[in-house]
């Protein structure tokens, strides 16, 4: 019988955490497997282990971000499959059976979901939510994935064999923001995305997402190009990058650089560096629109 492995790495607040992983033990597919990995949070977690502790498996690691989180998980899976949920987000119910159903009736090695985003609002009851249209983004999505990357990271299920024989395909634990973009480009290399038009995921909308700050975009294209872009035939020998693709990452390298000479490495909710890398990323967010 086909089993799920469900990763979800964690951080901070344990009452989301709670609400993720309920959202797991509802769902009409029975036969999965939880997989928490707590990333060094400094929170209590007597009161969680004590709930859950005998329906997942609960992992403490140093604090090496969710890259590395992830990439734990995959290494001690057992399922055949492999889903992706974030601590702050949550599944409907028939997420998984959906998801299992589309997979294993094709030749799918990965896939994803519709979803949509809600905002932080203590009275769930008063939780409103705007389905974001992805419908688009299937099938082959490589080289478009170099310039537009329309996945939720907890709407992912992959074919875990795939990534055992493929061990260089991994979450990019060099990288703060971006690791899974990372990850689903190599991913799309040679691999259809398959697509389910059901909103089967529901995302948490916060003060602090990172994809909302234009220094972060520029941050991520910046190490894009220096994990993956000027790399990629390290990975794939027989894979090329367009020139002007490349320039454009090749530009959001040095901008990045330079903002980080003006206001340190690092700082990414400065007010001031913010402006400057709206600015310096308009470019470049123009040129990936008009390559799309």
């Amino acid at each position: 019988m086909i089993k799920v492995s469900v990763i979800i790495p964690f951080y901070s607040n344990f009452d989301w955490l709670e609400e993720a992983v309920d959202s797991v033990l509802n769902q009409s597919f029975g036969n999965y497997e939880i997989i928490v990995v707590n990333d060094g949070s400094p929170e209590d977690d007597n009161i969680f282990v004590e709930k859950y502790h005998d329906r997942i498996n609960y992992f403490k690691t140093e604090n090496r971000g969710p890259a590395h989180a992830r990439n734990f998980g995959i290494e001690i899976a057992k399922g055949d499959y492999l889903a992706f949920l974030d601590s702050d987000d949550i599944w409907m119910p028939n997420k998984l059976e959906k998801q299992v159903k589309l997979m294993d009736g094709t030749d799918y090695i990965w896939s994803h979901t519709k979803y949509s985003l809600f905002d932080d609002v203590e009275d769930r009851s008063k939780r409103e939510y705007q389905e974001i249209e992805n419908e688009n983004f299937k099938g082959n999505v490589y080289p478009l994935c170099l310039t537009k990357l329309n996945i939720g990271t907890p709407c992912v299920m992959i074919r875990r064999d795939y990534l055992i024989k493929n061990p260089q395909i991994r979450f990019s634990e060099n990288m703060r923001f971006g690791q899974d973009g990372f990850f689903w480009m190599l991913l799309a290399i040679g691999n259809h995305l398959g697509y389910l038009d059901d909103s089967l995921t529901l995302v948490r909308v916060r003060g602090t997402n990172a994809v909302q700050r234009a220094r972060v975009h520029l941050y991520v294209r910046a190490n894009l190009y220096s994990n993956l872009i000027k790399k990629i035939e390290y990975f794939f020998p027989n894979v090329k990058v367009g020139k002007i693709i490349k320039l454009t990452y090749l530009y959001c390298f040095y901008m990045n650089f330079l903002v980080d000479k003006l206001f340190g490495k690092g700082n990414y909710k400065d007010k001031y560096s913010e402006i400057l890398a709206k600015v310096l990323y308009l470019p470049a967010y123009c040129a990936f629109k008009l390559i799309k």
